[in-house]
């Protein structure tokens, strides 16, 4: 009798109704996230970074030469700029900006004088919100498995409709990457040291690969695995081996399952250093040509010695490409202190509680409730600890990474532990789902995730400014945090409709952002402003009309003669706000640096 049940259990598993259930779903949150990414592509100028990382894509694809953005992986390059091999561009080869590897000049170039970069860039999006959609999958698969359906359809959910998700997977640059690629990574490591077969050794080292040839930040991945090896070597749990050599054999002591995984790793850093090597078109050099002489290795040595005597052996033998060493350890020289704004201030040498605060105030209130579902319901819905540990370690291990970093520009930077969250919080959806009594608990989470998504659909297209209700949302976000949490120079087609609007025919900007605002019609006056240029001589007078990025508002990378200007404006109530980013004033003073 019990074995007619496990086989009716199973016909009912593998019936095409549920698998249509399923499909259904999956292709339905897919294209929710799609609709949301790109049809909010259109309303953004080029953000910061895009005008460097996409132009440089372009370029390696071009003259497999990678002296344009080396400080970066090329992967998400090269998948965004892909699309362009099919499209009429135009590069100069002789371009001085081209010559002297200044990627920043040749970028606006490429975008804003030599091609039209709103065409070049939503083609380059597109391909880069093919990535969120793999992501979404992926939540829903992992979800779906612990479970049930209804739990991977709330964790898609989340995922499909996340701010945080929807504002950096529609644009040119790794955030969404990474947090794809060491989620899969993650994933195909717990299937792995369930069962290790070749087909899953493989699945994992290509996504260790693809995550470290993504974004530098893609170390984390290394602690991450090793605390899991531990983890999994610590539980009484065997490991099966089937590597197709006759009948699988358990691995049941602690040294078999450690010399076992040691050298499962070992594998998987040999797969992801092919993995770089083939992002890099296999070559070894920075640069194609030998005149080029962008490279300072004494500049970006490190300090310490037994690092520098690491990457120096490295770069002698030629384990990895020197454009990846290099910018590995441009980014290491870079991660230094500097100007960062919070809740109103503004420290040389960050704040401590930059990444907490900033998770608290930029996630949506209804998934930290999900979240504190979840654990609350651990002893009630307990799941084995090696499946909990695969949930939460990466999370914990990351989180407390990025807090020993000293760069503090964007609560972007926490991206890839959001993938963990979503399927955790699909735990208290699933448990409402099964109790008897049902009803009550069900409408909490149908209004929690109802709640969640009216957030998102009020803010769009504007998912940058995301802010929950904490702090008042969006309209008081500039209070709070400013860059790449808020203002990314994205909405000058934004200002551009205002002054239309208005009849407005000149004004006075203060722009924070590497967009070019003429290409979009605005005649300005440039004012202090970070990236674009910086005036040396500038002026205001009484009933001029001044429009500022809320960046520079706040003063933090502007110079110390543009301060009092920022602190005036900081006094006055703005005409408008532009996409929460941009504010206009009609200015009632004068003041000038001649």
């Amino acid at each position: 009798m019990t074995l007619l049940k496990q086989s009716a259990s199973l016909l009912r598993s593998l019936s095409p109704a549920r698998f249509w259930n399923r499909g259904f779903i999956l292709l339905a949150g897919i294209v929710l996230y799609a609709t949301l990414a790109i049809t909010s592509i259109h309303h953004m100028a080029a953000i910061f970074d895009e005008g460097a990382q996409f132009p440089a894509g372009y370029s390696y694809w071009v003259f497999g030469d990678f002296r344009m953005n080396p400080e970066h992986p090329p992967l998400v390059k090269l998948l965004a700029s892909a699309p362009l091999l099919f499209m009429d561009v135009t590069v100069p080869g002789n371009d001085e900006a081209w010559r002297l590897g200044k990627q920043w000049d040749f970028g606006q170039q490429f975008l804003y004088s030599w091609n039209d970069g709103d065409r070049l860039l939503f083609v380059g999006r597109c391909a880069v919100v093919s990535l969120g959609c793999l992501l979404a999958a992926t939540v829903f698969w992992w979800g779906a498995r612990l479970w049930g359906l209804v739990g991977g359809a709330v964790a898609l959910l989340l995922c499909a409709l996340s701010p945080e998700i929807l504002a950096h997977g529609r644009i040119v640059t790794f955030d969404v990457g990474i947090a794809l690629f060491l989620f899969l990574t993650v994933l195909a490591f717990e299937r792995l040291t369930e069962r290790i077969t070749w087909r899953r050794l493989l699945g994992a080292g290509l996504s260790l690969g693809a995550a470290l040839a993504t974004k530098e930040s893609a170390v984390g991945l290394l602690p991450i695995l090793a605390v899991l090896t531990a983890m999994v070597v610590l539980l009484p749990e065997p490991i099966l081996l089937d590597l197709g050599t006759g009948i699988p054999r358990p691995l049941t002591t602690r040294r078999d399952r450690l010399v076992c995984l040691a050298l499962v790793l070992l594998a998987m850093c040999v797969l992801a250093v092919v993995v770089i090597w083939a992002a890099y078109g296999f070559h070894s050099h920075l640069s194609s040509d030998p005149a080029y002489r962008g490279l300072d290795w004494k500049g970006v040595r490190p300090e310490q010695e037994a690092f520098a005597w690491a990457a120096a052996f490295v770069r002698r033998m030629r384990l990895l490409p020197e454009a990846y060493l290099y910018g590995f350890l441009e980014v290491f020289r870079h991660d230094t202190r500097g100007n960062v704004f919070l809740f109103g201030h503004i420290a040389r040498e960050g704040f401590h509680s930059y990444y907490p605060m900033a998770f608290l105030i930029k996630t949506p209130l209804a998934l930290l409730i999900l979240l504190a579902a979840s654990i609350l319901l651990r002893k009630r819905w307990p799941l084995p600890l090696r499946t909990e540990g695969f949930l939460w370690l990466p999370v914990l291990v990351y989180f407390g990474l990025v807090l020993t970093r000293h760069v503090q520009n964007g609560h972007r930077h926490l991206l890839p532990i959001y993938p963990f969250l979503f399927v955790l919080a699909g735990r208290g959806a699933a448990w409402a789902a099964s109790l008897p009594w049902r009803r009550p608990a069900r409408l909490s989470v149908i209004a929690l995730v109802t709640w969640y998504a009216l957030a998102t659909l009020h803010i769009h297209p504007h998912y940058f400014a995301y802010f929950n209700e904490l702090v008042g949302g969006p309209e008081n976000g500039y209070r709070y945090l400013v860059d790449s949490d808020l203002d990314w120079g994205q909405d000058l087609p934004a200002l551009k409709t205002y002054l239309d609007a208005n009849d407005i025919q000149k004004i006075k900007l203060s722009y924070f952002g590497s967009a070019d605002p003429g290409f979009y019609g605005i005649d300005y006056e440039l004012l202090p402003s970070y990236r674009i240029g910086n005036p040396r001589t500038w002026s205001v007078a009484p009933g001029d009309l001044v429009a500022v990025s809320a960046t520079n508002l706040q003063g933090i990378y502007v110079g110390p003669e543009a301060q009092p200007l920022m602190e005036r404006l900081r006094r006055m109530q703005p005409l408008a706000k532009i996409g929460y980013s941009i504010f206009v004033y009609r200015v009632d003073f004068a003041l000038s640096r001649p």
